[in-house]
């Protein structure tokens, strides 16, 4: 990853190409695959909300799926890419937290579908996410910025970016509509380490 291509602002890190595109289609070839097979969920029914139209599509890794499931080497070339932005990050903001990332989703939102509320990835039930993280594989023509509520800003999804951000109330963010095209993206957290049993 070259340090002069990436941007980072208000604790928002944006790394434009930290994936090639190649890599970012073995992962849209893996989904779609899974896609074909039924094996995605909508967002409306993660939530709990069953019945609704499936407007969009994800499948959580590595919990969702065996890893065989995979081609060989996809995942451990995500983790490698993940973890060189975010050492890059965790050392420019002095981060002192020890965290780990080890599950991912895979999702996919259609023209004018997305996640449009207001919401940060840090509460009640999921307080110990501190980072996270989001990975464009395919972006819409129009449309499908990640906007931040705090912040004013808008980062507008192109194939390859990684872009990592705090969990908390601070970030507070939503996913726009696509308007013309489809948005498929990998996204996770980096969570506090468990302390060991005593």
């Amino acid at each position: 990853m070259s340090e002069n291509k990436m941007k980072l602002e208000q604790f928002i890190g944006t790394f434009p190409n930290a994936m090639n595109d190649d890599l970012c289609f073995k992962f849209l070839k893996w989904f779609n695959e899974i896609s074909d097979q039924r094996l995605t969920i909508s967002t409306m029914e993660e939530l709990g909300w069953p019945g609704t139209k499936r407007k969009d599509e994800s499948i959580h890794m590595p919990c969702g799926l065996p890893m065989h499931y995979f081609p060989t080497g996809l995942v451990q070339s995500l983790w490698k890419i993940l973890i060189e932005c975010f050492n890059i990050y965790y050392t420019e903001y002095s981060i002192d937290t020890p965290m780990e990332a080890f599950n991912f989703k895979a999702h996919r939102v259609l023209p004018t579908g997305g996640y449009h509320i207001w919401h940060h990835e840090q509460g009640f039930q999921n307080y110990y996410r501190i980072v996270v993280w989001h990975l464009t594989l395919e972006a819409p023509k129009r449309g499908g910025e990640t906007e931040f509520l705090h912040q004013s800003m808008r980062i507008e999804p192109k194939v390859g970016q990684l872009t990592i951000w705090p969990a908390g109330f601070t970030h507070k963010h939503r996913g726009n509509p696509p308007l013309e095209g489809q948005k498929t993206y990998l996204t996770g957290w980096f969570e506090l380490i468990s302390p060991p049993q005593q």
